[in-house]
């Protein structure tokens, strides 16, 4: 006697079939899980990395733009300095000069 395993279309169970008369000897129900849990639940494990990421982003974007606040500060207090010194600030070269 010759079988034939075949995949049921309508409960995408296992099916048995006899070759010769094509009678179901054997049915096997696939485990019923619900298919919009994992999915769901899928999703919202990534949804939640993705709020992680941000909030993380935008705390690195806070830190650099404080730290170039604090550059920048460093460096107009230099050049504020540099200025109340008295002497002249050196001149910049111009493509004239050099020839």
């Amino acid at each position: 006697m010759r079988t034939i395993t075949v995949k049921c279309p309508k409960c995408r169970g296992t099916l048995e079939v006899d070759a010769a008369t094509g009678a179901v000897l054997r049915h096997e129900d696939e485990p019923k899980a619900k298919p919009g849990a994992d999915f769901f639940g899928t999703r919202l494990r990534e949804l939640e990395e993705e709020k992680a990421r941000r909030a993380a982003l935008v705390e690195h974007g806070r830190e650099r733009e404080k730290n170039k606040r604090d550059e920048i500060d460093k460096l107009f207090s230099k050049v504020k300095e540099e200025g109340a010194s008295g002497k002249p600030a050196p001149r910049p070269l111009r493509d004239v000069d050099l020839d």
